[in-house]
């Protein structure tokens, strides 16, 4: 957690996950799995976010930040591409 009491995120680590940025868009291997995501624009700087490290907050921060979106529509993409993170078992939380 950081000061304020939220919940650090970060990509799951190791050589069985594999990305890609192509075009844009990151494209995930899962080798646990062998199943594959993509990312799109949009998703790909939230990824390149949570390889640095990141909160739930600043994720929605940044959307704020760089989009023309309102909070309500940028905490629920937020947490709809955390959930997918989270079922497919990439993030460390």
């Amino acid at each position: 957690m950081d000061e304020s009491g939220a919940r650090d995120l970060r990509l799951r680590g190791g050589e069985d996950l594999i990305w890609r940025e192509i075009e844009g868009q990151v494209v995930v291997l899962d080798g646990r799995t062998w199943e594959y995501i993509s990312v799109n624009e949009t998703g790909r700087a939230l990824w390149d976010l949570l390889v640095q490290g990141t909160t739930e907050d600043g994720l929605v921060a940044f959307l704020l930040d760089n989009y023309e979106v309102s909070p309500e529509t940028a905490a629920a993409d937020v947490e709809a591409f955390l959930a997918t993170l989270r079922d497919k078992d990439l993030l460390q939380e």
